[in-house]
Parts: structure tokens; C-alpha cells; sequence
């Protein structure tokens, strides 16, 4: 008889962590990104996708769907990232299921759902969740073809990745993992090749789309030791970022893994968890690393979020079989429970850190605060750089009230997210007249061009700067007029 808690309690507790203060995290440049893209009409959100961001393209007609039936409202926007996570909770316990190792993937769907890092991504407006649980999907997919060969099976599966890869481009590296599993396991392997060749063909436009649009991630930086050391840390389900890794749950995760591999070598059906868990974790990541090292920058951990099952499942399989090495029931029972109540414990503060202000690159709740109460209407904007603009669409009551004085074509129209900004001359005209500019832009980033900066300085000058999370505010004013600052300031230099 079938026992639907093992799929059933995974999704339920994934539903909760992604429930518990879903509003709460602050909607950073990538949720406004989304925001920006599915608010726009269809005719301008393929506008959107040709240009600038044809890797997106499934989810955010998804989600143009969900904000016109239920609005644009924070949970609203993340409720759908929320569901597909509680799915793949639920994956993770019908992957176990599958591979003969039901409590494997019992306990490693929980602890999945209490990993930080899940609830990090999982309570975002973005695709990565949605990603995770179509690749589960298709993996299962995969796992009834080869233990009962057909066409008709096969090319289901086919049509499954191909869907995956228009999910998310970096998704469709589990196809390389999948090959592997096929090869080790002895399954119809050319049948696989057919069914992979086909998907990628059907994936090749995009390919070849997104090829063009590399400049969507030319941010990237070439991943170094740092980032190398930190994916250990949060495929193992830590946000490894806001308090050391040793203190959450990723070093009681690796522990459980390692005994998980042991014991699963042992046995012809641990093997058969082993030879799709481990190509799993590491070939998605290290393509990523190979090819940022080698070529072009394309690693970010969130490109290999849909990973994080493989970890999952073999620290389940670690739990599993914990108790059966122990000789009593009761210090069995003991056990599972101290263990259980050490990983709650451990995954609190990173919990805490996913929600709270720091669990994002950027908070731009206190910038917002500091313009409603600071800019005066008809007040001068500038943002730098452009993309900053996205935030104009979450805050409406901000920016509308403010000149956005460097716009020559907005975002919509052209097809971007930046939009298109006015040249020199057109600039100068509009700032003459004004009597305070605010420039608002990303921390770390340049904040006017060279040209610009010239610009505003021969008719205003600095008059306070604020810095917040991943962001900054400064303040020009007209002939050199200090006037009041609205809190702590530091002049620019």
C-alpha cells in the first residue's frame, strides 16, 4: 500500500516555511525585474523577451497571467514560487519513493523544507523554485522510462526536459545528469540519446537567443575560492552569507550525507540513489564553474538551485539509516529526535537572515522611506544606473511625485528594462530650472557617467548622501543651497 505522508508531509511543511512572513523579505532589483516585465502588455513583453530576456520568458507569461487575475501585491507575486516549492518538496519524497528509499526521501523533502536556503529562494518572485520542482518532474519522468522502456514513455520525457529548458536555460544542464544515470545504471541509453537530442533541439532557439543577450549577465563576476567554497555551504542548505557556515545546518547536513553515501554504497539500491544524486550535485555546478573560469561568467548560485533535491535526498538517506545503526529502539527513537531538534536549531538564524533586511543584495525600503518624506514634488530624479529605474514600477507613489529627468523612452516602449535615456544636450535642458536632484542608484556601482557627472555639477552641488543595503541616495541642490537633510548624511566628495 502506498503511504501519500511520505509525499505529503514534505509539501506540507515546505507550504509553511514558505507561508511563514512572506511579506516580510524587501522585493529587491530582481523581484522589481519581474514586477516590471509582467505588468506590461503582451505585444510589450514580447517586445521585452526579444531584446533583453528571452530566458524568462515561460514564467513571466505565468505570472502576467497570475497579476492580472490577483494584482501585483507582494504575496500575490511570490505566492506562485511558494507553491512550486512545496512541490518540490513533495518531488523529493516521490524521488525516494522511486528509488526504493522511501524514508530517504521523507526525511530529505522535511529537511529540504527547513533548509534556509530554500526558504531564501522560495519566497522570492522569481523562477528558481518553479525551475527546481520541474526538473524533480522530469527526473521522475526519466526514472519510468528506463524502468519501463517505450517510445510513448521516452518521449514524454523529452517533451518534459525541452518544457524545463524554457523554465530555466541552466536548468537543462540535468540533461548531462540524466546521461550519466542512464550509462551507470545500464538503461536503454540510446533511447536516452534520442529523447535528449530531440529536447535540445527543440531548446536550440533559445539558445541561440539568449546567446545574444549575454549582456543580461555581463554583472557576473568570475567565480574565485570565496564563491567555490561557498556552494558547498548553501547546496547543503545554508545562506552560508549573514553568520558563519559552522553555525547553521550545513555542516550537520554534510555529516548526514557522507553517512548517507557510506551506507548506500553497501547496497545495489543505494548505489542506484547514488548514481543520480551525486552526477546530480556536481555536474550543473561544475559546468557553471568550467565555463565561468574558461570563458564567459555564468556562474551564480541560484543557476544551480535546482541542485539542492540531490543534497537533500542523500542527507535523508543519512537519517534514514542512522537509527538502524543504532541496536535499541528507544536510543533510535532518542536519536531521530535530538537530531531533529539540532537542525531546527541550527536553521534558525538563517531562517531569520532569508526574511529579514540582509537576506537580499539590496533593501530599497528605507531609500523609499527617505524620498517620501525628503523630495518635494517636482523634485529631479536620476538613477544610476538605468536599471534602477525597475524600482519606479514598485513604487509608484514614490516616483511619480518626481522628475525622472534623464527618460527619453521608457522601458516599455523600448523593450528593456532601463529604458531609453536622453542625450547630453536634451539632459541640460531639462535640469536647468530644477532645484534639487536625487540620484538613486545601486551601492558599488558608478554612479553618474563621467559626462553626466559634469553635467550636474556646473549648476548643482552635493548635498548629502545616505547609504542602505545595496543602495544609495545623494542629494544635489541648485547654487550650492545645503538645505536640510533629512537624516544622517555624509557629504560627496
Amino acid at each position: 500500500m502506498r503511504r501519500p505522508y511520505a509525499i505529503a508531509a514534505p509539501a506540507g511543511l515546505a507550504l509553511v516555511a514558505g507561508l511563514w512572513d512572506l511579506a516580510s523579505p524587501p522585493v529587491w532589483r530582481d523581484e522589481a525585474a519581474t514586477l516590471s516585465a509582467v505588468i506590461r502588455t503582451p505585444h510589450q513583453l514580447l517586445h521585452l523577451l526579444q531584446a533583453v530576456d528571452a530566458v524568462h520568458g515561460l514564467y513571466y507569461a505565468l505570472m502576467h497571467v497570475v497579476v492580472a487575475l490577483f494584482g501585483t501585491g507582494e504575496v500575490v507575486l511570490r505566492l506562485p514560487s511558494v507553491v512550486a516549492g512545496a512541490l518540490a518538496a513533495a518531488g523529493v519524497g516521490a524521488l525516494g519513493r522511486a528509488l526504493g528509499h522511501r524514508r530517504a526521501g521523507l526525511y530529505g523533502g522535511m529537511l529540504m523544507a527547513t533548509m534556509p536556503i530554500f526558504s531564501r529562494y522560495v519566497q522570492e518572485a522569481r523562477p528558481y523554485p518553479l525551475a527546481m520542482a520541474a526538473t524533480i518532474g522530469v527526473t521522475l519522468l526519466l526514472l519510468r522510462a528506463v524502468r519501463g522502456p517505450s517510445a510513448a514513455a521516452f518521449t514524454l520525457y523529452g517533451v518534459a526536459l525541452a518544457a524545463l529548458g524554457y523554465v530555466n536555460l541552466f536548468a537543462f544542464l540535468v540533461a548531462g545528469v540524466h546521461g550519466v544515470y542512464v550509462a551507470l545504471s545500464r538503461g536503454p541509453v540510446w533511447r536516452w540519446c534520442g529523447a535528449a537530442a530531440g529536447a535540445l533541439a527543440v531548446v536550440g532557439p533559445l539558445v541561440w537567443l539568449a546567446s545574444r543577450q549575454t549582456a543580461q549577465i555581463g554583472w557576473i563576476p568570475r567565480p574565485g575560492p570565496a564563491e567555490t567554497g561557498m556552494l558547498a555551504v548553501e547546496l547543503f542548505g545554508d545562506v552560508g552569507a549573514a553568520h558563519p557556515a559552522w553555525l547553521g545546518v550545513a555542516p550537520l547536513a554534510w555529516a548526514l550525507a557522507l553517512l548517507g553515501v557510506a551506507l548506500c554504497v553497501r547496497t545495489s539500491g543505494g548505489r542506484d540513489l547514488l548514481a543520480l544524486t551525486l552526477p546530480w550535485l556536481l555536474v550543473p555546478p561544475l559546468v557553471l564553474l568550467a565555463v565561468s573560469w574558461a570563458a564567459h561568467p555564468v556562474y551564480v548560485f541560484r543557476y544551480v538551485f535546482c541542485c539542492l533535491p540531490a543534497a537533500a535526498l542523500l542527507v535523508g538517506a543519512g537519517l534514514a539509516v542512522l537509527p538502524s545503526a543504532l541496536s535499541h529502539a528507544l536510543v533510535r527513537r532518542a536519536a531521530v529526535a535530538v537530531l531533529a531538534v539540532a537542525w531546527l536549531g541550527l536553521s534558525i538564524p538563517g531562517q531569520l537572515d532569508a526574511r529579514g533586511p540582509d537576506g537580499r543584495q539590496d533593501d530599497p525600503r528605507p531609500v523609499m522611506a527617505l524620498l517620501a518624506s525628503a523630495a518635494r514634488p517636482g523634485d529631479g530624479v536620476l538613477f544610476a544606473p538605468g536599471k534602477a529605474r525597475k524600482y519606479a514600477v514598485v513604487y509608484p507613489g514614490v516616483f511619480e511625485r518626481l522628475d525622472d529627468v534623464a527618460l527619453a523612452r521608457s522601458p516599455e516602449s523600448d523593450g528593456s528594462f532601463r529604458g531609453r535615456e536622453a542625450g547630453r544636450r536634451v539632459l541640460a535642458d531639462r535640469l536647468a530650472g530644477l532645484r534639487t536632484i536625487w540620484v538613486v542608484g545601486h551601492a558599488g556601482k558608478a554612479a553618474l557617467s563621467s559626462r553626466r557627472f559634469d553635467l550636474l555639477r556646473r549648476s548643482f552641488v552635493p548635498t548629502g548622501r545616505w547609504t542602505f543595503r545595496g543602495m544609495f541616495v545623494a542629494r544635489y541642490s541648485a547654487g550650492g543651497s545645503p538645505g536640510s537633510s533629512p537624516g544622517p548624511n555624509r557629504p560627496l566628495s
